[in-house]
């Protein structure tokens, strides 16, 4: 191995910033500020924009994970991440010449925008972080993940510029965000490294990870990485992988239903529309400043006590939020569910990648994907129809976070063991 060049995984973070930045920040967040002005200038119907948006979400955060998982692991991120880039800006250029009915635009935003950003997303940015780094992986995987919401944040005012200089601009904001998703292709395709063993150099900057023996060695709250070589078939067989999966649809579940429902529950609380609306933005906000406080903390302390901590503040929020009266209320409601979710969302790939190795990771999060995103969004549909039947969210908040706790219960019940591929355990020494 070569040691004497300067660490690449730390520009790679850079890199994968800004093809996270655009794909996901300026698509999954700020089409729907132009597919708004879309809708209303085509005359489609409520109904289609909402259908746009949940095949959008399904495509994008569950059934194209296989699919993804396929090509990191035989293609590389790079290709994968090209590619989704591609389709991406194939969709936005059809989104602004050629969408003009409703089959079209659940087609074409559901389903083709939809792939790109499954491939060119997530999955891809944090399989490369889990192969790039070990020692620092919290840290990294905090870094490159807060993207999306600075992506959001930006995303929103400046598409709505463009939409508001005129009489169907919302065409030219697509082809803005075509000409976005060309410069994170022409960034991938020149700067994505798909391995450290590609430029002869090893996770971290340093030597190997240290083997899992010599962690068992240091105090209760040290980290555990795995030394074994898992296969995604033996991951499956165990225990762990599936706490971890209850673990990921307890923070799931309770953050998709306050997106969904919250500001019309805090209508119905008697809030003003604009402290109502305020929520959302507060909530991003302490999003990014969760993910954040995941990364600082996940390398220093085993991560499954941090995300199990994030969960009791996600519960507590949620509570919160059901009798919320006051502005007290509201700030700790979006405080703590907007924390909680940012810290778990970092520490749900760096706990996989710390006890499934990193050549396993994107098998097992393609498997898992699909399952976890039916939870997710059935999450809101659910809880609209518990509001429909007894007039009040209030079964809906409950169930939440109880959520919440079985998510906390069954991370903090993973053990720090090499499993074996019948299901049994031995110990890592």
């Amino acid at each position: 191995m070569n040691h004497s060049r300067t660490f690449y995984g730390w520009y790679l973070v850079a890199v994968l910033w800004l093809v996270y930045f655009i794909t996901v920040g300026f698509i999954f967040y700020g089409a729907n500020v132009i597919n708004t002005a879309m809708v209303r200038d085509l005359g489609m119907d409520r109904k289609t924009l909402g259908a746009g948006f949940a095949f959008f979400h399904l495509i994008q955060s569950g059934l194209s994970a296989p699919l993804a998982a396929m090509l990191i692991n035989r293609k590389g991120i790079r290709f994968t991440l090209a590619l989704g880039c591609i389709l991406a800006t194939a969709g936005s250029l059809l989104m602004a010449t050629v969408v003009a009915s409703s089959t079209l635009f659940l087609a074409v935003f559901g389903i083709l925008i939809g792939l790109g950003i499954g491939l060119g997303g997530v999955l891809s940015v944090q399989t490369g972080i889990t192969l790039w780094f070990v020692k620092k992986r919290a840290l990294a995987m905090s870094a490159a993940l807060t993207a999306s919401g600075i992506g959001g944040f930006v995303a929103a005012p400046a598409l709505n510029a463009l939409i508001t200089a005129g009489p169907h601009e919302w065409k030219t904001a697509w082809i803005f965000v075509g000409g976005l998703c060309t410069v994170a292709f022409l960034i991938t395709v020149t700067f994505v490294k798909n391995k450290p063993s590609d430029l002869g150099q090893v996770p971290d900057g340093g030597e190997e990870a240290p083997k899992v023996h010599e962690d068992a060695a240091k105090p209760h709250l040290a980290v555990y990485r795995t030394s074994r070589h898992w296969t995604p078939k033996e991951a499956l067989r165990t225990r762990n992988l599936w706490l971890i999966f209850i673990g990921i649809v307890g923070f799931l579940v309770p953050y998709l239903f306050c997106i969904a429902h919250g500001v019309i529950h805090l209508l119905d609380r008697g809030y003003a529309p604009a402290a109502a609306a305020m929520s959302l933005g507060l909530i991003t906000l302490f999003t990014f400043i969760g993910k954040l406080i995941g990364g600082v903390l996940g390398d220093r302390i085993e991560p499954r006590y941090v995300w199990g901590a994030s969960l009791a503040l996600m519960g507590a929020g949620v509570l919160i939020g059901m009798n919320a009266a006051g502005a007290v209320s509201l700030y700790l409601y979006t405080i703590l569910v907007g924390t909680g979710f940012g810290c778990a969302f970092v520490l749900m790939p760096t706990v996989i990648g710390n006890f499934f190795g990193p050549y396993a990771f994107a098998s097992i999060v393609g498997i898992i994907s699909p399952l976890f995103t039916l939870f997710s969004s059935a999450s809101p549909f659910i809880a609209g129809l518990i509001y429909d039947k007894i007039g009040s969210y209030d079964a809906a908040f409950i169930g939440a976070g109880l959520f919440c706790l079985a998510g906390m219960a069954a991370i903090l019940a993973v053990k720090p063991t090499e499993e074996c591929a019948d299901g049994g355990h031995k110990s890592d020494q």
